[in-house]
């Protein structure tokens, strides 16, 4: 299970956008595009202390984008005590006009180009070079 998660992650950054990896105490999620244009995206979860630890559900954009929303918003604000669900309540705001699949990848961008708006210390990866910070906690 493990190692197939670990493919999972090597193969998230094959598309020509990035994905996002978020990790914590208790889990590790993942969303990935599944195609070139952003139209579907896979969601990847792996729970730790479950049985069956991964789960993966490909997904069209329009609610892939909704289900990162809710993972930023409940899932990350949970864990990291200062995460500014404000400013991502706004930012949602100001792309509402955009397509599904643009609205992720802003949404991803936002956050991996200004970090420091939502927390100092924001538990997520978004570039290949870091992928081992997710590998190594399962």
């Amino acid at each position: 299970m493990s190692e197939e998660f670990k493919k999972l992650v090597d193969e998230s950054f094959e598309k020509s956008f990035n994905p996002i990896w978020i990790y914590t105490d208790d889990y590790l999620y993942g969303l990935m595009p599944a195609d070139e244009e952003g139209n579907r995206w896979t969601e990847v979860s792996y729970t730790f202390e479950m049985d069956d630890p991964l789960q993966i559900k490909e997904r069209n954009a329009m609610l892939s984008y909704q289900f990162l929303f809710e993972e930023l918003e409940k899932g990350v604000s949970f864990y990291v005590k200062d995460f500014n669900v404000n400013n991502l309540k706004n930012f949602a705001n100001s792309i509402q006009d955009k397509s599904d699949p643009e609205k992720i990848k802003a949404l991803i961008n936002e956050i991996k180009t200004n970090p420091e708006k939502y927390s100092q210390n924001l538990p997520m990866v978004f570039n290949k070079e870091n992928l081992d910070i997710i590998k190594q906690k399962v």
